[in-house]
């Protein structure tokens, strides 16, 4: 079976922050690398699309979502933090690519309004996930 080494974490930034960030803590923390956000201080959070203060200020909204695509594909799963179910614009549209291309996809919470089968093997805590990563029980999958 695959290592899995990567994670990318989508979510509302915007709205969210606080919990993305706790996620990201604990699966860096279990040695995962973190290929999505890369950055620490969110800026000018009125834009159409979060920005960390590490973003390329001359990139354009649509050029940052293609960086964020990019990161978000080269991960070993996702993990979308979706606090009570929400699920944003953007992330809808990340979710979406993510099944797309049949990358291994799991959430913090069942998603609401969300028009597509979520497993409930794939909601699951940070927590949970570490638990199976250090057990070595925690092998990925797309969903189906």
């Amino acid at each position: 079976m695959a290592t899995v080494n990567s994670v990318a974490i989508i979510g509302s930034f915007r709205q969210y922050y606080d919990q993305v960030m706790r996620a990201e803590n604990a699966l860096s923390a279990a040695g995962l690398e973190i290929t999505s956000p890369q950055g620490t201080y969110l800026v000018d959070q009125d834009q159409e699309f979060v920005r960390f203060q590490e973003d390329r200020g001359e990139w354009s909204d649509e050029m940052l979502q293609v960086v964020t695509l990019h990161r978000i594909m080269r991960a070993d799963f996702v993990y979308a933090v979706v606090p009570s179910g929400y699920v944003g614009r953007a992330t809808c549209y990340e979710i979406g690519r993510t099944i797309q291309s049949n990358q291994p996809l799991y959430f913090s919470e069942k998603p609401e309004d969300l028009p597509i089968t979520i497993p409930p093997s794939h909601v699951m805590t940070c927590e949970q996930i570490v638990e199976k990563l250090e057990a070595g029980r925690f092998h990925p999958q797309p969903i189906h």
